[in-house]
Formats: C-alpha cells, sequence, structure tokens
C-alpha cells in the first residue's frame, strides 16, 4: 500500500477571523490557515487534531470549506484539552497513533492552544528521530504579525527548525560520545545547500565535514595511525589560519549551529595529532591519549584492543625495536616477555597480569565460563588505564637486547663532563666500550668505569684537539674499524651526546658509514634533567636513554 502524505492540524476554540495568509507561493483569504496549510502541504490525507468543544465551534465550517476548495476530506483526530500533564501525554500518545505507518508529514500549529505547540514541536522529533518518518513542513499563520490596513498576514516557514534537530542530536552525539560522523554529514549537507544557491569559493565545510567523520570513523574502529595522520590535518583549521577565515564564514551562512561547537571539536581531537609512521615515538603518546578518551566514553573494548597493543610499542621503543613495531612475530615475542614482569610484581607486571585476560574477555563476547559482568570490566579497565599512566610516568628504564651470539658494543664521546658517558654505561651494559676523547678529558676514565662497575674490555682514541680536528673523521674511523676487528656480529650502540661538538660530529659518521660484521646499530642519546650545578656536584646519577635512530641494516666504516 502506498503511504501517505499527512497534514496533522489544530484547530481550537478560538474567535478567528478572516485574512489573506500570503507567502511567495500561497495566497488565499480565510479564517482558518489548516486550509492554507493544505494548499501549501498538498496532502492526500488531513488530520484535523480538535478537543470536543473546538469540535462544536469550527469543525463543519472547517470540513466545509477544505472541501468546497478542492481539498481532501479532513480526518478528525479527537484531543483533551491539555490542563494537565497527563493530558498532554494524552496528545502526543494520540498524534502518534494516528500517524503510524506515515512516511511524510507535515505539521501546522497556527491554531493549536496552550502546551499544545510544545507538544507538537515534541512530536515532530519523535517521529523524526525514533519512527524515521520524514518531516517535511512545518507552518505557521502569523495573524498577530498582519497589515492591519490590507488585512495581509505573514506565513512562517519553521520547516527549517527540523534541520536544528538534526544539529541537536548531532552535537549530542558528539559531545557525549565523541563521534562526528552526524556533523560530517551535516556539514556536507550544508555545502550542497550552498551549491544549489549558486555560493562559490573553496568547499570547507564538505572538506571539513569529510574530515571529522573519517577521524570517528578511525578511533571506533581502532585505526591509530589513520587517527594519528587525520588529526594532523586538522592543524591548518587553528585560530588565525586562512581556512579557519573561510570555514567560519561559511558555517556562519550555511551551518550557524556548528559554530559553537568548531573549537570544542578541535580541543576535543587535536591532542591526537601525530604522524602517519609508527616509528616516531611521540604517537606512543598520543595513543594513551586515545586510550584515555576512550574509557572517558566508555568505549570499553576499543580502549582494551589499543591498550594492549600500546604496552608492547612501549616495550619495543625502549629495547630500541620500534622500528619494527609491525612485524607480528617480533611483537609476539615481545608479549611473551611481557609475562616475565608478572612475577616480579612490576607496575607493568600488574598491568599486563589483568590486560590480556580482560581484553580477551571482551573480545569472545561472554563466551567464557568464567566471563566477567559489565560492571567489572568497566572499572578494570580504568585501573589498567591508572596501571599504564603510571608506567609512562617512570623514568625511562632502556633494556638493551642481549644474545650470547651477539655482543654490544657502544662508540661514545668523552668530554669534562663523566656523567654522560656513565649513564650511557649504566643503560647499554656493553660487551665492548669504544670511548673517543682527548688526553686531558680520557684522565677521568678509570674513575668512570669503577663508577659504573664496569669491568668488561674498553679502547680508548684520542685525538689532538677536540675542540677541531674535524679533519680527522678517516682516521678515527680507521682505528673503530682496527678495534673492532675479529668482534663477532655485534649491536653496535652509538652514543651522540658527551664531549664537544668535533667529537660529537666524529661519533654522529659513525652511524653513516657501513659493514657486514655487525647484527644491529642503535644510536641513542643521554639526557640528565638536573640542573647544571646539581651536575656538576654530583655527576654520578643515572640519567635517561633515548632511541634515536633504529636498524638492522649493518654498518660499514670507510676506509
Amino acid at each position: 500500500m502506498k503511504l501517505k502524505k499527512t497534514l496533522v492540524t489544530f484547530i481550537g476554540t478560538g474567535k478567528y477571523s478572516e485574512t489573506t495568509y500570503l507567502n511567495d507561493k500561497v495566497s488565499a483569504k480565510t479564517k482558518y490557515f489548516p486550509v492554507v496549510a493544505a494548499f501549501l502541504a498538498s496532502p492526500e490525507r488531513i488530520l484535523v487534531a480538535q478537543t470536543t468543544e473546538a469540535r462544536e465551534m469550527h469543525w463543519e465550517s472547517l470540513r466545509k470549506e477544505l472541501l468546497e476548495r478542492g481539498l481532501p476530506e479532513p480526518e478528525e483526530l479527537s484531543i483533551p484539552s491539555g490542563k494537565t500533564t497527563a493530558e498532554l501525554w494524552e496528545i502526543f500518545r494520540r498524534i502518534m497513533a494516528a500517524v503510524e505507518g506515515e512516511n511524510e508529514v507535515v505539521f501546522d500549529i497556527t491554531h493549536a492552544f496552550r502546551a499544545i505547540p510544545l507538544i507538537s514541536f515534541l512530536s515532530v522529533a519523535y517521529l523524526k528521530f525514533v519512527r524515521g518518518i520524514n518531516i517535511t513542513g512545518l507552518y505557521y499563520g502569523a495573524y498577530e504579525a498582519r497589515d492591519k490596513e490590507k488585512e495581509i498576514s505573514p506565513i512562517f516557514d519553521l520547516t527549517g527548525f527540523c534541520e536544528l534537530l538534526d544539529w541537536i542530536v548531532g552535537v549530542n552525539t558528539f559531545v557525549n560520545y565523541g563521534a562526528a560522523q552526524e556533523l560530517g554529514g551535516l556539514l556536507r549537507r550544508a555545502q550542497r545547500a550552498k551549491k544549489m544557491a549558486g555560493g562559490t569559493g573553496r568547499c570547507e565545510l564538505n572538506r571539513f565535514g569529510q574530515l571529522i567523520s573519517g577521524i570517528s570513523d578511525a578511533l571506533l574502529t581502532v585505526r591509530p595511525f589513520e587517527v594519528l595522520e587525520k588529526t594532523t590535518q586538522l592543524e591548518k583549521y587553528r585560530a588565525g589560519s586562512e581556512l579557519r577565515q573561510q570555514l567560519e564564514n561559511d558555517i556562519q551562512n550555511w551551518a550557524p549551529p556548528f559554530g559553537m561547537l568548531l573549537d570544542q571539536l578541535l580541543s576535543d581531537y587535536l591532542p591526537f595529532a601525530g604522524d602517519k609512521d609508527h616509528t616516531k615515538e611521540l604517537n606512543l603518546q598520543r595513543q594513551l591519549e586515545m586510550i584515555r578518551w576512550y574509557v572517558h566514553r566508555q568505549y570499553i573494548p576499543q580502549a582494551l584492543s589499543l591498550m594492549r597493543e600500546l604496552v608492547i610499542s612501549e616495550q619495543m621503543r625502549r629495547y630500541g625495536r620500534l622500528a619494527k613495531a609491525l612485524d607480528v612475530d617480533l611483537r609476539e615475542e615481545f608479549s611473551k616477555r611481557l609475562h616475565d614482569q608478572i612475577k616480579n610484581k612490576t607496575p607493568l607486571g600488574n598491568l599486563w597480569s589483568r590486560l590480556p585476560n580482560l581484553r580477551n574477555d571482551v573480545d569472545h563476547a561472554g563466551w567464557r565460563t568464567d566471563s566477567m559482568q559489565a560492571q567489572k570490566i568497566m572499572r578494570q579497565t580504568k585501573e589498567c588505564l591508572a596501571f599504564l599512566e603510571e608506567y609512562f610516568r617512570q623514568e625511562v628504564e632502556f633494556q638493551p637486547e642481549r644474545t650470547d651470539q651477539e655482543p654490544t658494543v657502544l662508540f661514545s664521546a668523552l668530554g669534562m663532563s663523566p656523567g654522560l658517558l656513565y649513564t650511557a654505561i649504566k643503560r647499554v651494559e656493553p660487551d665492548f666500550l669504544l670511548v673517543l676523547t682527548s688526553r686531558k678529558a680520557a684522565a677521568a676514565l678509570d674513575e668512570i668505569l669503577a663508577r659504573a662497575g664496569y669491568t668488561g674490555r674498553h679502547e680508548v682514541i684520542t685525538i689532538t684537539d677536540p675542540h677541531t680536528s674535524f679533519d680527522q673523521v678517516a682516521e678515527v674511523l680507521a682505528k673503530v674499524k682496527q678495534s673492532l676487528a675479529g668482534l663477532p656480529r655485534y649491536h653496535l650502540y652509538i652514543n651522540l651526546t658527551g664531549g664537544t661538538t668535533c667529537l660529537q660530529y666524529i661519533i654522529s659518521r659513525a652511524g653513516k658509514a657501513s659493514t657486514d660484521t655487525y647484527a644491529a646499530t642503535t644510536t641513542v642519546a643521554m639526557i640528565d634533567r638536573r640542573p647544571a650545578a646539581e651536575q656538576r656536584e654530583n655527576p654520578y646519577a643515572l640519567g635517561e636513554m633515548v632511541v634515536v635512530e633504529s636498524n638492522e641494516m649493518g654498518l660499514r666504516f670507510n676506509e
């Protein structure tokens, strides 16, 4: 059966006066605006909501006029007076029941009384979002605003306020759930409206709408690298930019409800801005922000999935293997290593003792004999986030990977500040230490080794002037090659910190050469965050080590 277009209109107990209702589509002289609304809507069905009192006063004359003007036979919808809350709910219920099964409805609220216009508008919202009915018109005949001399009354087309309901839903969905697909669709719709109206210029509404929809999709499907890349594009819309100005102009003219939300949306999404390259350390912090975002909005499966992967990725970073973070087998190896942390009862062990089982419990959708209740899952997810945040707050403890077949070599400069070399030795724990320094600075090496508890093999390469010997690169690299001759395949750590600029330059050149005698190379830097005076007073305090670059492609020293 073909579904009808229905006009829902109201008649009250007022003493209506004749006037000419006029707009660019219709001109009709009548005392009943439902007649005008019928001309505007061209409905197949007219439903007149009225009380018993209103029926007695107006029903017959309204029906007669509708029929005389060639409009459809109207139907009666009896409603209570709306004097109590219960009666208002009954009006709402009866309207809903009367349009059950329709796919297109037009409302006229001109002669509605008391709180019925509000009930009508709420009916519009309910029909639109719950029943999926298309609301194609909302009209009001403004008799009070008439030209009294000409007896011409304007017609207010309030249909645009139905679209405002779409914006309300879109804004609510974003504010409460962080999902921007609805807003993105509304911005794209606004762009089409601009084009149909002959608007010119860049398509920033459409472009921005697609971007935020894409970010929202990537968040909900746990695509962190896609989130990182797309949110970086939002930087172009920061306050003061040319694109921001164009976007604001389009919003003002074609999407006003979005204006108040723009800064909040940028504030919510920009903390994820990073780099699509998974090897960037900054991205790990950005993924931690995503997990906080998920937990705050109770996206528990997404939070647990990303949390597990982030723990593994951070472990790989601390072992200098972040460059291989997409290697599935290597990730599985690091996952197995994390179980050792449980025995040691470290913060990381506390986290890993819960996280994998919690994630699996959610992923198996309760199909386990010992599955947890929802509230327990949500509580433990928040606790896991707290453990993860504590893990990221810890002073970074790098543990270079070691095997019996892979000796570790540390190549480092030494200047007049012994603390950086001390930290490098403690962090890397090399099998063989190769130091580039001056004769003056070399005098402190024995004390540094003793303080670090280092008893392995070491050699020293000295240069004439630690400030100006830039021409000794080839000579130094030749000595390095000679010192490492005979070693099995080794893991070379190149420490960029310590000593003068000249020493650091020569050290860095080692990382750009190549040979076939090593298994991997990792470029590192040591950091001491204490004030300079405190560092001078006590140089032998363990600092941090950050991995600058890591690879397994080989290092060969130029002749």
